[in-house]
């Protein structure tokens, strides 16, 4: 099993926090991203994202640059005050269940849930500032789990969007 871990693209500072949309820096980061996985073959077979509109519109960027449809899932348990233990032993152990270990999800949030998802899986810190990818992978989800990349979305977004964000 592969889990592909995003921060939502920059949004907009204005609104009410659950319904702020994607800045256009936001929509190039989640363009960059999509690019980029589509370069390394790394296809999701779903995309979950949280309820947040950032979250939504970031995970429908994805999925457009990857050139698929149909990957999206709404999944309530990646607000920013959730638990990656819970999301671990519900969500992914669901996935495990029903798709076993060749199957790649991609989670699009927010932090502090990103990072600390990573962190309780990996054993390891990471910084995920917007629009930043970390995949994992592991034949056993419940024993040890592998880093395969980690990108900022700065350096996505000069490689694969032509411009700085």
């Amino acid at each position: 099993m592969k889990i592909i871990l995003m921060r939502h693209g920059k949004a907009e500072r204005d609104g009410p926090d659950p319904a702020r949309p994607l800045s256009k820096r936001g929509a190039r980061e989640a363009a960059a991203a999509g690019n980029f996985l589509r370069s390394v073959d790394e296809i999701p077979d779903v995309i979950l994202h949280s309820p947040l509109r950032r979250s939504l519109e970031t995970a429908g960027r994805v999925e457009e640059a990857l050139g698929k449809s149909g990957l999206l899932r709404l999944c309530e348990g990646l607000l920013p005050e959730d638990s990656p233990v819970d999301f671990l032993s519900e969500t992914l152990k669901e996935f495990y269940e029903y798709a076993g270990s060749d199957y790649t999800i991609m989670v699009v949030g927010h932090e502090p849930f990103m990072s600390d998802l990573a962190f309780f899986v990996l054993k390891r810190s990471f910084t995920f500032d917007t629009g930043t990818l970390l995949e994992m992978s592991s034949y056993n989800p419940e024993k040890a789990w592998d880093l395969c990349f980690y990108v900022q979305a700065r350096h996505l977004s000069r490689l694969f969007s032509g411009g700085d964000t």
